[in-house]
């Protein structure tokens, strides 16, 4: 198993989740995450799909490989512990068939870590018209704007050096959850580091876009990154 895979639970629950490895100016980082923060960071993820309505019942199609797993896996437990159903594809082009499959066949309400590959795939298979059915597209930075050329909404998710970012319906910047992490404004632009008590932390990791600090009119408290997407 690779060091960006995630850990599985002993009985009684180890000292970690998890670990993973990002990218902090070309230095390759580990990542250690403990059960304390994980509880946390979903129960942060249910704050935020609570502003998209999303709940029991509803059809999320996953497309986050488990390397992913230090970002996406609290939302996930969050999707799991709201009753949804789930669906699983692969965020590579050549996958792209079995998502545009469930789109057809399934009554998709959420679709989780949406990539580039993926969004070109699907809108070269004329499937633009069934993503316009799909109330929630959290996608990466990189499909945000093929997705938006083709007359789609879609929202951010941004895996934001060692923290997630999530935007809510607004689409006015992805929220971080403001016990955990705080940007900062330096000479070279924002940053991001750790201010809740977490096993891994970080100072000064350089961030892609720039921070809004106003609140928010979902409600969410905090500040938000408009992630460049370039």
């Amino acid at each position: 198993m690779s060091r960006a895979s995630m850990v599985a639970a002993m009985p009684g629950r180890g000292a970690l989740f998890g670990i993973g490895r990002y990218s902090d100016r070309g230095e390759r980082v580990d990542l250690e995450i403990g059960w304390p923060e994980f509880d946390r960071d979903v129960a942060w993820a249910k704050r935020v799909l609570a502003t998209w309505g999303v709940g029991a019942g509803d059809h999320v199609l996953l497309t986050v490989p488990n390397f992913e797993g230090p970002w996406a896996s609290p939302v996930i437990r969050a999707l799991r512990d709201l009753s949804t159903v789930h669906s699983n594809a692969e965020p590579y082009g050549w996958d792209a068939r079995r998502s545009s499959t469930f789109l057809r066949l399934m009554p998709i309400r959420a679709i989780l870590g949406m990539s580039p590959e993926t969004a070109t795939a699907l809108l070269e298979q004329g499937a633009g018209g069934l993503l316009t059915e799909v109330p929630l597209i959290w996608a990466r930075p990189a499909a945000i704007a093929p997705l938006r050329a083709a007359g789609l909404a879609p929202a951010v998710f941004a895996m934001v050096g060692p923290a997630v970012a999530l935007e809510c319906p607004q689409r006015a910047g992805a929220h971080l959850d403001p016990d955990e992490w705080r940007l900062d404004d330096g000479p070279h632009g924002a940053t991001l580091r750790t201010v809740g008590d977490r096993v891994h932390v970080a100072s000064g990791v350089p961030v892609a876009g720039t921070i809004e600090a106003a609140q928010c009119a979902c409600g969410l408290p905090g500040q938000r990154l408009k992630v460049d997407l370039n």
